[in-house]
């Protein structure tokens, strides 16, 4: 190879933020990940125009008509990535499909074809629901029949978890059509091939990927995080949760959950403004937010004045004054009432009349 492990990590800390403990320095930190990400999606944008991709596109596609799928239409944005990335369906002759992925980072690519594990996990003693377009983690039995209406005691306990990994092992007949393309992306970009023994590798203070620990490979940052790149051992997969329809929540715990949404949505909304400000210019048109929340299936007054008392404004928006304002009617209604018990009628009245009249939408 041309790089040894340690150069390979020097070139991932041009693109990818190191994380630090030492966050006394907010600013300067967050200046390092613009710069690293601007880097990044400079690389990308200049990797979308380069001729000697789209004329390799075309040359297998003539070979192989029908057969070849560019996953790499998203370049030409700045967004997903280190490498081109195209697959062959090979399933009318070798009988899978065949990734091939070519850094621009780094000059190396690699081939890959998928297989599948079940592994059988025992279910956690907690569940989820979605609820009023928000996910929540519940931490208690999804058999509690305070949180939930006719508790089905007869429900498997045990869950069959298919998880799909890369291999770098092919079959003869799927060696052959690797060898012709291989051969291709060597003679058009002068890369050679990275072996998983190097690939694989984990990366020193950078976060992503799919592995459970949620630590980045070489692999993840050289060319995509999109995936399971080892195959992944049983004590790695995290058990799941138990998955609950909403329409078989109390009516104690839908007052629990109502008051809990508004609670969180004012907090969404005072936050925004700053965690917009975060992104590169050109993300925050499309940013979005996945609303997830955690809850033990009650509400805890003192909890939810500590962190009322805690929001803050960051800009002097309409949408922000609002905010504002729902969050001193909420903490008058919290501080009225006693913490015993489910929520208060009035509190409950009030959170979803707040959630009707005011738009998820307009914060995410």
């Amino acid at each position: 190879m041309k790089h040894s492990i340690n150069q390979l990590l020097d070139i991932v800390y041009q693109y990818y933020p190191r994380e630090t403990k030492n966050t006394d320095d907010v600013d300067k930190q967050l200046r390092s990940h613009i710069e690293e990400h601007a880097r990044l999606v400079a690389a990308r944008l200049q990797a979308s125009k380069d001729e000697r991709w789209h004329s390799m596109l075309r040359r297998i596609e003539e070979r192989l008509p029908g057969m070849l799928m560019n996953h790499s239409l998203h370049l030409p944005t700045g967004g997903w990535d280190g490498c081109y990335s195209f697959s062959i369906n090979l399933s009318r002759f070798a009988g899978r499909t065949l990734w091939f992925q070519v850094s621009f980072l780094a000059p190396y690519y690699i081939t890959h074809g998928a297989s599948t594990i079940e592994i059988v996990k025992q279910l956690r003693d907690s569940f989820v629901v979605k609820f009023r377009g928000v996910l929540f983690i519940v931490s208690r039995s999804p058999l509690d029949p305070k949180l939930i209406s006719n508790p089905d005691h007869d429900s498997p306990r045990t869950v069959v978890i298919k998880q799909q990994h890369v291999t770098f092992e092919l079959s003869p007949d799927e060696q052959r059509y690797a060898d012709w393309i291989a051969n291709d992306i060597e003679a058009t970009f002068g890369c050679e091939r990275m072996p998983p023994e190097v690939g694989t590798v984990f990366v020193p203070d950078v976060k992503g990927g799919l592995h459970p620990s949620g630590v980045a490979r070489i692999y993840d940052c050289l060319f995509s995080d999109q995936h399971q790149w080892v195959k992944p051992s049983p004590s790695e997969v995290p058990a799941p949760r138990a998955q609950v329809d909403a329409s078989r929540l109390t009516e104690r715990f839908i007052a629990v959950l109502t008051v809990l949404w508004a609670h969180y949505h004012i907090g969404l909304a005072l936050r925004w403004p700053a965690m917009l400000l975060k992104l590169p210019k050109a993300d925050r048109q499309s940013a979005a937010v996945f609303h997830s929340a955690s809850t033990d299936g009650f509400l805890h007054k003192d909890k939810i004045q500590e962190e009322l008392a805690r929001m803050r404004p960051h800009d002097h928006s309409p949408e922000t004054l609002r905010a504002m304002a729902a969050k001193r009617e909420l903490e008058a209604l919290v501080e009225a009432w006693d913490g015993e018990g489910e929520p208060p009628a009035s509190m409950v009245a009030w959170a979803s009349s707040f959630l009707a009249s005011w738009d998820v939408g307009e914060s995410s």
